[in-house]
């Protein structure tokens, strides 16, 4: 599956990854079930899913509004990013 994954132009160009890094292997092991081990490669993965779901819902079911929840998922999502990118650059 590795060979059929995007590679990273930031990385590519720079030598340094960007916050999303991580993302396609993570999904790649959701798939295969291994949980953990994608929290491991991107620990905002479980944040992006619950924010693409609740986008998802936002144009799928107009009756309720949930710019809140998007807000709050996107925004637990950034500091997941930012602060395990920190992480990654000082360890």
């Amino acid at each position: 599956m590795e060979d059929y994954m995007l590679p990273c132009t930031n990385k590519s160009i720079f030598g340094i990854e960007c916050l999303g890094c991580g993302t396609q292997r993570a999904i790649a092991l959701l798939l295969k079930g291994e949980f953990v081990e994608a929290f491991k490669m991107y620990p905002a993965i479980y944040t992006f899913i619950l924010l693409f779901l609740f986008l998802g819902l936002h144009f799928i079911d107009k009756s309720r509004n949930y710019t809140r929840i998007i807000i709050i998922t996107a925004i637990a999502n950034a500091i997941i990013m930012v602060v395990s990118y920190i992480y990654k650059i000082i360890f």
